[in-house]
């Protein structure tokens, strides 16, 4: 690994560098730092199967930017991100402080290394935090005392889930997750997810990809645009509505070719 750690004593100890991590993949993925030759490897093994593995990656960061200008422009001051790996990269805490720097941000994740490699990046942040939990314990973390000591339920929060539901099997009643989360939610707070479909062309190249997960780590269900509609119950869906990662608010007035390459839902949903 070069760039973030010149010698492996700068690790925090629970780190094993042997044994890849799904954070330090993503990182991998979009060119970062922060990962080592077993998450490389596999990197290397999902790009195999989807040679635009980058490019929906990198597309779910400029959507996570452009969903995050929308909620600070709402007037959202604190955020709760929901398997958020491992914040490099403009994330969350820093596209929100160079807004307001007292803008509060909690991380989610259920992978020990990565939240100890946040909370490594985030020691000399006061605003900002990470916690390892379940998503699928919606109860759990809400009531964190990292949570309770950084957000304030009273007011709006931006609750993010980036490319993290669809790792929650149709069993596990994912859109029932959701509105446990959403029950706790005050008025003006905003939901963004985003989400793999295997709906258009690209289904045969999801089930490969689908397939290496499942062998490594952990199975992935894509969901259709409907089922990732029922995520929205009780949100008001911003336009577009739900919709390919490039078409979602874009910087751009150029048309979008093809955006069903980047087989991934996005949608942005407020509480009236």
């Amino acid at each position: 690994m070069t760039g973030l750690f010149d010698d492996p004593g700068d690790l925090p100890a629970d780190i094993d560098t042997e044994v890849f991590s799904v954070a330090r993949l993503y990182d991998f993925l979009l060119g970062g730092h922060h990962n080592f030759a077993a998450d490389r490897a596999l990197g290397r093994q999902l790009l195999a199967a989807e040679p635009n593995g980058r490019a929906i990656l990198l597309e779910n960061r400029y959507f996570l930017a452009r969903s995050m200008a929308y909620m600070l422009d709402q007037g959202v001051r604190q955020f709760l991100d929901l398997g958020s790996g491992i914040p490099t990269q403009n994330y969350v805490h820093e596209i929100a402080h160079r807004v307001d720097p007292e803008a509060r941000v909690v991380y989610v994740d259920n992978d020990p290394p990565a939240v100890s490699h946040s909370n490594f990046i985030l020691r000399a942040n006061p605003n900002a935090g990470a916690i390892n939990a379940d998503i699928r314990n919606p109860e759990h973390i809400l009531g964190d005392p990292t949570v309770k000591s950084l957000i304030d339920f009273d007011q709006p929060v931006g609750l993010l889930a980036l490319a993290v539901l669809h790792f929650i099997p149709h069993e596990q009643d994912a859109a029932g997750i959701v509105a446990r989360y959403r029950q706790a939610l005050a008025p003006g707070s905003v939901l963004a997810v985003t989400h793999a479909t295997a709906d258009g062309e690209a289904g045969a190249t999801v089930a490969e990809v689908q397939e290496i997960y499942q062998e490594n780590m952990t199975s992935a269900t894509p969901r259709s645009r409907a089922q990732v509609a029922e995520f929205f119950e009780g949100f008001e869906v911003a336009d577009p509505g739900i919709v390919y990662l490039p078409e979602w608010r874009p910087n751009t007035e150029e048309p979008i070719e093809n955006p069903e390459q980047y087989w991934f839902y996005a949608a942005v949903g407020r509480v009236a």
